[in-house]
């Protein structure tokens, strides 16, 4: 019995120096008869703090708050270093499940995600999205991705670094060398940041054509979105030197180019639809067009100003080409 009690303490002891307090929440403005005890959320984690089967339903209960009684919470003690996928709903019995943006989901398997980077003796606090929703009642969800397929990533792996926190934040990789993470911003402030490989010591080098200060920029910070992947050190996506789902820009052609008027892209990929972004050299997307099914499509000058772009397209296999366009 003493050998039991001594492996459970040890199990215990073990579990949390590498376990860390987390506050999930969210607010359910606009689902004024939901019952007080209705609230609920699923997760990846539950199987390892014992609490059901991993994204079953009726385990996970969120408290209604008493300080602004849209907001429901819980707080749960998970491993930490771990990418973990979850999702709020109501009912025992998950009668409802709320439809994840896609500027919020894992790409693992659509869910909400985070990944807990420290065991520190504090409670993360989670941001209070709206249910369905990606931003929060005062805040608004931007994603940062940067791609370091060239780069050899450090030790202490790759981080992001801006005037909207105050240490350098670690980022995730679903395993394809793009590394991301999610910030809710205020509305229309003007944001700066850049990249690290590893510490305060290996910050990347933006260029001048994308750079104010020597930083990457947002001048306003308006809806919720997925930034334009960067090359570490670039203003664009980069081709990794090692990877297979990216294409060659022989696959995708763009002509005439400098345009005075109009240029065509014909995609020969094979792929069955597209979506394209117009950035322009500070970084900022000017125009996107999405979903695009057929096997070209058309830019006329009325769409942007005379100046040089970046188009990065990708198509629904994630693959990912970057041109440069002229507009005289």
């Amino acid at each position: 019995m003493k050998k039991i009690l001594s492996l459970l303490f040890f199990v215990v002891i073990v579990f949390s120096a590498n376990a860390k307090y987390v506050r999930f929440a969210v607010n359910m403005k606009g689902y004024g008869m939901l019952n007080s005890n209705d609230a609920y959320m699923t997760s990846t984690f539950q199987d390892e703090i014992g609490m059901g089967g991993d994204l079953t339903h009726g385990y996970l209960h969120l408290t209604q708050s008493t300080l602004d009684t849209n907001i429901y919470y819980a707080t749960f003690n998970i491993p930490a270093f771990q990418l973990f996928e979850y999702q709020f709903e109501m009912g025992i019995a998950g009668y409802d499940l709320e439809n994840i943006p896609v500027e919020s989901q894992s790409l693992a398997n659509g869910y909400r995600w985070l990944y807990v980077d420290s065991v520190a003796n504090d409670t993360l606090q989670m941001p209070a999205v709206f249910y369905s929703g990606n931003n929060t009642a005062t805040d608004t969800l931007y994603r940062f991705k940067v791609n370091m397929s060239n780069e050899v990533v450090t030790a202490n792996d790759v981080r992001i670094g801006g005037s909207f926190q105050n240490t350098l934040a670690k980022m995730y990789s679903f395993g394809n060398g793009i590394y991301e993470y999610m910030a809710w911003l205020t509305p229309n402030a003007a944001v700066t940041y850049k990249y690290y490989n590893g510490n305060n010591s290996n910050p990347e080098s933006v260029p001048n054509s994308c750079s104010s200060s020597g930083n990457r920029e947002i001048i306003s910070v308006t809806n919720a979105q997925i930034l334009p992947t960067v090359c570490f050190s670039s203003c664009v996506n980069c081709i990794p030197l090692n990877s297979s789902n990216v294409n060659t820009n022989r696959s995708i052609t763009l002509s005439p180019n400098p345009m005075s008027s109009s240029t065509l892209i014909t995609f020969n990929d094979q792929a069955s639809s597209h979506s394209i972004a117009i950035i322009d050299l500070y970084g900022r997307i000017i125009k996107q067009f999405k979903n695009i099914t057929t096997n070209s499509f058309s830019i006329y000058k009325e769409m942007i100003p005379a100046a040089c772009y970046f188009l990065q397209i990708a198509n629904e296999k994630n693959e990912q080409t970057t041109l440069k366009l002229i507009v005289e």
